[in-house]
This record gives structure tokens, sequence and C-alpha cells, in this order.
């Protein structure tokens, strides 16, 4: 069902609410003009989003806009290939994240841009499975080995509130059916979810607005220094 209307972009948009996370997309925006038209990026989990003509799409499965299909632990690209990877909201969906974060090492060019955004507080969301959240601490950890640039929490917390919120009507109103209640979460969601536009773009700028963010960020550099898995 998630692959069938990630196809389609009208329909994925109507699937879910809307989060939006402004200071991941002006981060990652900020990095795509500093490599330049010149340097090549690789979008890590692209599904149908297309950030910019010379950041190559890598995805699982062949949707709209991607160019590779493959593996985050196991990437069909020669060493130092990238100028730049971003990955958004895919770490979560890895049994091995360590692998990964050594994959995009591997292909990045030493000085090269690592961009990533993880959920903190966010329901389960397989796709196909889910398997961790970070928090901004833990994502600094995780991505160690890089020269963090920023990090932080991107999607605030009224997200986080308004996810939990609507996912705990449709549990309670679903009878026990799996898609009653996500159709309940989903109508919840969009009639509520003018309090998200409202007090997010106030409550992500306070200083501890991290402790309970929807979602959190990193942007790094590659240092010159051998990483092991």
């Amino acid at each position: 069902m998630k692959s069938f209307l990630r196809r389609n972009r009208i329909l994925w948009n109507l699937s879910g609410c809307p989060y939006r996370a402004p200071r991941w997309d002006k981060a990652v925006r900020r990095i795509l003009r500093e490599i330049g038209d010149e340097g090549i990026a690789l979008d890590l989990g692209s599904g149908n989003r297309r950030w910019a003509s010379n950041v190559v799409n890598l995805d699982i499965e062949p949707f709209p806009n991607v160019d590779v299909i493959g593996d985050g632990a196991m990437l069909p690209f020669k060493d130092e290939s990238f100028d730049a990877v971003i990955s958004e909201a895919v770490l979560e969906h890895v049994p091995d994240p360590k692998a990964v974060i050594y994959e995009i090492r591997r292909v990045l060019k030493p000085g090269g841009y690592i961009c990533v955004a993880v959920p903190f507080i966010q329901g389960y969301h397989a796709s196909p499975n889910d398997y961790q959240r970070y928090t901004v601490t833990g994502l600094e950890r995780l991505l160690s080995d890089f020269r963090r640039i920023e990090s932080g929490p991107c999607v605030g917390p009224a997200s986080a509130l308004h996810w939990v919120m609507r996912e705990l009507v449709g549990i309670a109103l679903s009878f026990g059916n799996f898609w009653i209640g996500k159709a309940i979460s989903l109508i919840f969601g969009w009639i509520t979810f003018p309090m998200v536009i409202i007090l997010d773009p106030i409550l992500i700028r306070l200083p501890n607005s991290h402790l309970i963010a929807s979602a959190v960020y990193f942007i790094g550099r590659k240092e010159d220094r051998p990483t092991e898995v």
C-alpha cells in the first residue's frame, strides 16, 4: 500500500499529515549551493523527491525520479564519488545504521558533506520496517566520525504531539481494526493540523525544543581518518 501511494505524489501527500522541516530544507539547499553545479550529491532513500539536477537518487524501489535501485548498506558506487550525501528519514528503517554510515563515508570525497535527518518522537511507520529513533546527542554520536557543522531539531514539538495524539485517537476508536484506526487517525490529523502550523514555527526556535522534537538533523563533513563498522 505504501509503495503504491509513494508512486503518486498527490495520493502520497493526502495519505499523511504534511509535517514540515524548513530548517532541514534550508540546510540541505545551502550544502547543494556550496558544492555548486559541478559537484554531485547522492540522495540515499530519495523516494520520488528530486532536490536538484546534480543529485543522484537512490532507493530500494523504482519510484518516480529514482536513478539507481540499491541497498544503503552496499552502495553501488566507487570510493569518494560524491561531494555530498543526503539521507532523510532513512536510518530508522535500516537494521544496521552503522553499516549505512560506513558506506556513506566511503563514497564521500574528502571534505564532502553528510546531511542526515531522522525521527525522534514519531509513531511507528514501517517502510518496509521501522527499527529505531534518535535524540540529537544520539545522532551526533552515531555520526561522530564526521566533523559536525550543525545539528538540532528540524521538526518541532507540536508535530510530535500531533502525531502521537492522532494515532492515540485512531487506536482508541478503531475497535481493534488497523485500517479503521488509520482512517480515523488521518481524518483527525487533518482536522487538527492547524495547531501544528501555528505552534511549530514558534516552538522550534526555543533552545529546549529538542527535548520533545519530532525529528532531528545533523550536517557534517568527512574527515580524513579511517572508519570501522
